[in-house]
């Protein structure tokens, strides 16, 4: 009869399975483009900005994508901050409009950010709409650095 408790073997047996995993892990990261890694990144931080529109946190996401973007683009392709750019405009108008209609409901979800994230300013671009709006630039739309819609942030 063993003198093990039930269980203990299997147990292990996922210790064992994760330290594995961890090695893969370890393995496929070293030896992965870094624009995959950056690749993935940005998936995630867009696909969560989509998932979350109209919270603080939304904002949040296409901020720390908007600056990954202006921070590692010189070492990317053209193609993969083309696509990052195309989706950030795109999550920027339905951020808006999300935040539009939360804003109608007069509700707030759960475990959001408790208050709007303020977009980094440094080494934003000179030349960046932006930095500079023009005179014609709509004040309906949010663009980081320039608070909320209607500017009122």
């Amino acid at each position: 009869m063993s003198t093990e408790p039930p269980g203990d073997g299997r147990q292990q047996d996922r210790a064992d399975h994760s330290e594995e995993d961890a090695r893969e892990l370890v393995e496929r990261l070293r030896s992965a483009p870094a624009e995959e890694i950056v690749t993935d990144l940005f998936s995630t931080l867009l696909s969560a900005a989509q998932v979350k529109l109209g919270r603080r946190d939304a904002r949040l996401f296409i901020d720390l994508c908007a600056l990954m973007s202006e921070h590692a683009g010189r070492y990317l392709s053209d193609e993969l901050i083309k696509q990052v750019e195309t989706a950030l405009g795109q999550l920027r108008l339905s951020q808006v409009r999300a935040e539009h209609e939360v804003g109608q409901k007069g509700q707030s979800e759960p475990n959001d950010l408790s208050r709007m994230p303020t977009p980094p300013t440094t080494g934003a671009r000179p030349d960046a709409s932006f930095d500079n709006p023009s005179p014609s630039a709509s004040s309906k739309l949010w663009v980081p650095g320039h608070g909320r819609p209607g500017g009122d942030g």
